[in-house]
């Protein structure tokens, strides 16, 4: 017998059960004639992660509420529906439901529960302790939830010994630099050692700091790509599983044949037969990788940021430079330019060449583009200052006063308008504070706040290989905030190639100074790093959210106390 999977690869939004139910029913009509089966992400009526929401006894019992109606509208619906959600019974769990015309077949509670990086499962939910195995036509079907497959002794062992030839998975998996392609090795695994087919299914969107990148797969009893749904975009993607090319793995798989004596067989907790459906191909979607990837990732937080907090569009600071002209790239193709302002604000000490830019730029992305100079805010605030504290030297106190008159700047339109400030501080600079608290790394949303700036010119290369909006000046002029004559970055930071090794050994490593240095850097100038490292936690305390990308993020993924005195 045939079995007809459907990886419904869907962007709940926190909080919106209604709304989420609703997706999750829509789509199961759309899909009821031509599947068996029709899986949803992890914790879809809910969204994830809705975080210290599950504290509140008034949100799990609506959760509850709007399951329970759900299940009542499957009636007459001739598929079984697979999805994640908040279960509340004595305690809370991370549940998996399977429902079947207007019946609770089965609830499954998540047994591994993350508990490092973003993730914090163990603050929530208590673990569970029952597989759960089903029979749909004749097909043992087992199911599990996102973590308990990163283990190769999880739940899915014990199902797939019982029998199981489909194991059933359902993630909300955040993405991050080069995770995807671990993990199809690692379910490869999971597929081969059980000789089972691996239906995973994720979650795609954007989350405040999180992405999930969606790339559900269906993997075969020897470890082969059998389908795959699309990257950072919804997709509905139905395929027809063999379950008899289990049985005839295992038949010459001695070791699931002596595994599987040494436990006591799962009972199914339901039986049921489902008519015949036509058999579907599936698909293979690519799957993209480097700069094609993070660049996918960014523009879908940016988009679901903006439009699940109803802001109308965005307004970017615009300076010329290359961080803020990556920022408005990623905000036009993620809004669309009609959704998208660029603001470039001169300061005394701007050059031509920076507006030229600016303008360039604003105008082949078809954006609007406003000038509001600093000049006069920035002379009024001096004059008053001199009254009160007399004539003073100019200092970085005199840089970041430019700054700070910009954001105010983006804020009025902000509040005017309804739009989204996009922050274009990058992790080099909030790593070591060259960023200006309540100026330049002041925002709504921070695009680019998980890349380094090496990166940063890398992203924009590949965007202007797509089209060439951004200037070839600005790739090529030295890097500069242009808050005092003659500046560049250069002036106080190593060079960024510099840096940002130094860094990306510090953060995403946890490489001592020393371990570090034993790696050909100078050990004065890891010191230095370092210790501008430490010194700015307090900035990046009050940083802006932005998407998290790499191995290890600021935010969640970084929670170093701002008081600290620990020795070098």
């Amino acid at each position: 017998m045939m079995l007809n999977v459907t990886l419904a690869q869907v962007n709940p939004v926190v909080g919106d059960l209604e709304g989420n139910a609703r997706k999750v029913l829509e789509l199961a009509r759309a899909k009821a004639d031509e599947s068996h089966l029709v899986v949803f992400p992890e914790l879809v009526l809910s969204g994830y992660p809705p975080e210290d929401l599950l504290t509140q006894r008034h949100f799990l019992l609506a959760c509850r509420e709007v399951f329970n109606e759900l299940v009542n509208e499957t009636k007459g619906l001739d598929c079984l529906l697979v999805l994640g959600l908040p279960y509340y019974e004595e305690d809370c769990y991370n549940a998996l439901a399977v429902v079947y015309d207007g019946k609770l077949l089965g609830l499954y509670f998540k047994e591994r529960l993350p508990n490092y990086g973003v993730f914090d499962e163990k603050r929530y939910f208590r673990e569970g302790r029952r597989p759960l195995l089903g029979v749909v036509n004749g097909v043992k079907v087992g199911f599990s939830v996102c973590e308990d497959a990163w283990y190769p002794d999880g739940p899915e062992r014990y199902e797939a010994l019982s029998g199981a030839q489909v194991i059933v998975n359902v993630n909300a998996s955040p993405y991050q630099r080069g995770k995807y392609a671990y993990k199809e090795r690692f379910l490869r695994a999971r597929a081969q050692d059980n000789a089972v087919y691996f239906v995973y299914v994720n979650a795609v969107g954007g989350q405040d700091e999180l992405v999930f990148d969606g790339r559900s797969l269906v993997i075969g009893p020897e470890g082969e790509l059998v389908a795959r749904a699309k990257a950072f975009e919804e997709d509905a993607l139905t395929v027809t599983l063999e379950p008899a090319k289990c049985e005839r793995v295992r038949l010459v798989d001695l070791r699931w044949r002596e595994a599987s004596k040494e436990l006591e067989p799962l009972e199914p907790a339901f039986e049921l037969g489902l008519p015949k459906k036509r058999p579907a191909e599936g698909r293979l979607e690519s799957s993209p990788e480097g700069a094609e990837e993070l660049y996918a990732a960014i523009k879908l937080a940016v988009r679901d940021y903006a439009d699940k907090n109803g802001f109308k569009g965005a307004v970017v600071g615009l300076s010329g430079g290359i961080d803020s002209s990556l920022v408005a790239c990623v905000a036009a193709d993620a809004l669309g330019p009609r959704r998208v302002v660029g603001v470039y604000m001169p300061s005394p000490f701007s050059s031509k060449e920076s507006y030229e830019d600016a303008e360039r730029l604003a105008r082949s992305l078809g954006i609007e583009f406003l000038e509001l100079p600093v000049d006069g805010p920035f002379e009024a605030y001096l004059k008053t200052l001199k009254e009160r504290l007399g004539e003073l030297p100019f200092s970085v106190a005199e840089e970041n006063l430019q700054a700070r008159i910009r954001a105010n700047y983006l804020f009025y339109l902000s509040n005017r308008y309804g739009y989204l400030v996009l922050a274009t501080s990058n992790k080099s600079e909030t790593a070591v504070g060259y960023t200006t608290i309540y100026g330049d790394m002041a925002g709504g949303y921070a695009p680019i706040k998980d890349l380094y700036k090496t990166q940063v010119y890398e992203l924009a290369r590949y965007r202007n290989g797509i089209s060439p909006v951004i200037p070839e000046r600005v790739f090529e002029k030295p890097p500069s905030a242009e808050l005092r004559p003659g500046q560049t970055d250069q002036d106080t930071l190593p060079p960024y190639e510099l840096l940002d090794g130094i860094l990306m050994l510090y953060l995403e490593e946890g490489l001592s100074p020393d371990e570090i240095a034993a790696r050909g850097f100078e050990r004065e100038l890891v010191l230095r790093v370092v210790r501008m490292v430490r010194a700015s936690e307090y900035k990046r305390k009050q940083a802006p959210l932005g998407p998290k990308l790499s191995k290890r993020a600021f935010g969640k993924d970084w929670r170093m106390p701002v008081t600290n005195r620990f020795k070098l």
